[in-house]
């Protein structure tokens, strides 16, 4: 296994004197689907395929509920869901109305085992054509 990259140009017109420089961007092999995912876990265990599809519906409907209710939402081995709120900025803690906050965004943590299983990873340069 070995994660493809390519060196990508970046160009500083902030400093006083513009530098220019190359930094390393993964260059994706595509998406892996919820199908392909769960045919790969089910030929790994005792699962079939339709188990693991209704698994995963489940956890993505079990996921929305848990953050809907205010819970960040932990998976062993994955990482934790989280929301983050957004609002006007307003001079008194009385002119905000929850009406007036929103989620702003889904945030996600890795868990330290993934993060640390990653620490294998081996890169190849892209070809250039």
């Amino acid at each position: 296994m070995s994660i493809r990259y390519r060196l990508t140009e970046v160009k500083d017109n902030i400093s006083s004197k513009p530098k220019k420089g190359y930094y390393a961007q993964v260059v994706t092999k595509g998406t892996i689907d919820t199908q392909t995912l769960c045919k790969q876990i089910a030929s790994c265990c005792a699962l079939s395929t339709a188990d693991m599809t209704a698994a995963i519906i489940a956890l993505s409907q079990q996921l929305t509920e848990f953050l809907l209710d205010g819970y960040n939402v932990n998976i062993e081995g994955i990482g934790t869901f989280s929301l983050s709120a957004e609002s006007k900025v307003v001079e008194k803690k009385t002119d905000i109305r929850a009406q007036s906050v929103k989620v702003k965004n889904i945030n996600f943590r890795s868990a330290v085992s993934l993060k640390k299983a990653m620490t294998k990873s081996k890169f190849i340069r892209e070809q250039y054509k």
